[in-house]
C-alpha cells in the first residue's frame, strides 16, 4: 500500500477518481469517451483539482475471462490509446491502482501493463491500494502548514454489486483495512453511488463526530449489449464522482457529487 501526499494551497480543492474505463472494450463508445474527457478537461482548467485512477483502465480481455476478446481491440491498441488519452492531463493525475482486468495479464504473464503506463506518463503506480493524504488551504502565517487535512483509502474493489445495497456494503468493509479515513472509494462493480455515516472518534482529550463517505466510483461503459445486460444487472449511471474539500479554518467539510 502506497501513501500519497497532496498539497492544495487554495481554500478548497477537488478530487475526481476515474476507474473502470476498460479501454479497448467496444462498449466504451464515443459517448463514454466524451464524458470522460469532459471530467479531465474540467480538472485541467483548475489548479486545485486532481485525478486518481482506480484501475481497469485497460480491458485486457482473454478467452479465460468474462470479457470477450472478440469484442475488444488488441492489447497494443488499447495501451497506446490509453497513453494518448491521459497524456495531456498527466500532471494532475496523482496516482493509479491496478484493477482485476490488468491483474489478468499479471497472473498469466507476470506483467502488469499499468506499470509501464504510469512510468510513461510520470504517474505514481500504487499497486493494489493507496492512502491519500490531502492538505487544503495553505496558511499564510506558518510555513508548510495547512488549515485542513483529509485522509482517504482507495482500492479497486472486488465481489458483486448486482444490488445497490450490496455494492455499498462492499465499500463499508474497507474500514476493516484502514480505520479513521474521511472517505473510502472503490469501483469494480460499475455503480456510481455514495453513502455517508457519522462516527465517533477520540481526538486529543475529547470525542468528536466525523462524517465518513463510502464511494463507488462508477464506469464509462454502455449497458446495451454488454456483460451487464447479459447478466441482467441494473443500468448504472455513467461517469465519476467529484469530491470537494473545504480548506478554510475550522471548516473540515467534504462533499461528494455524483
Amino acid at each position: 500500500m502506497q501513501v500519497i501526499a497532496i498539497d492544495i494551497p487554495e481554500d478548497h480543492g477537488y478530487l475526481i477518481p476515474v476507474g473502470d474505463l476498460h479501454r479497448g472494450d467496444r462498449h466504451l463508445t464515443q459517448r463514454g469517451l466524451d464524458k470522460l474527457k469532459g471530467y479531465l478537461e474540467w480538472v485541467k482548467e483548475r489548479a486545485n483539482a486532481i485525478v486518481f485512477l482506480m484501475g481497469d483502465v485497460l480491458n485486457v480481455a482473454s478467452r479465460d475471462s468474462k470479457s470477450n476478446p472478440f469484442e475488444s481491440q488488441s492489447g497494443d491498441d488499447e495501451y497506446a490509446k490509453s497513453v494518448q488519452l491521459f497524456k495531456p492531463y498527466a500532471r494532475q493525475i496523482v496516482g493509479c491502482i491496478t484493477g482485476n482486468h490488468e491483474q489478468r495479464m499479471y497472473r498469466q504473464f507476470g506483467f502488469n501493463p499499468l506499470q509501464p503506463f504510469c512510468n510513461e506518463l510520470g504517474i505514481q503506480y500504487c499497486g493494489f491500494s493507496a492512502v491519500l493524504k490531502i492538505r487544503i488551504g495553505k496558511r499564510a502565517d506558518r510555513a508548510n502548514e495547512y488549515e485542513q487535512t483529509y485522509w482517504g483509502f482507495a482500492h479497486h474493489g472486488n465481489g458483486g454489486g448486482s444490488t445497490l445495497g450490496g455494492a455499498l456494503n462492499r465499500k463499508t468493509k474497507l474500514q476493516e483495512v484502514v480505520h479513521g479515513m474521511d472517505f473510502y472509494m472503490a469501483g469494480h462493480d460499475h455503480n456510481l453511488i455514495v453513502g455517508t455515516r457519522n462516527i465517533l472518534l477520540p481526538k486529543r482529550d475529547k470525542i468528536v463526530h466525523q462524517r465518513v463517505h463510502f464511494i463507488d466510483t462508477g464506469s464509462f461503459l454502455d449497458w446495451d449489449g454488454s456483460y451487464a445486460e447479459e447478466a441482467a444487472f441494473h443500468i448504472s449511471k455513467q461517469g465519476a464522482p467529484r469530491l470537494r474539500f473545504d480548506g478554510r479554518k475550522r471548516q473540515h467539510d467534504l462533499h461528494v457529487s455524483i
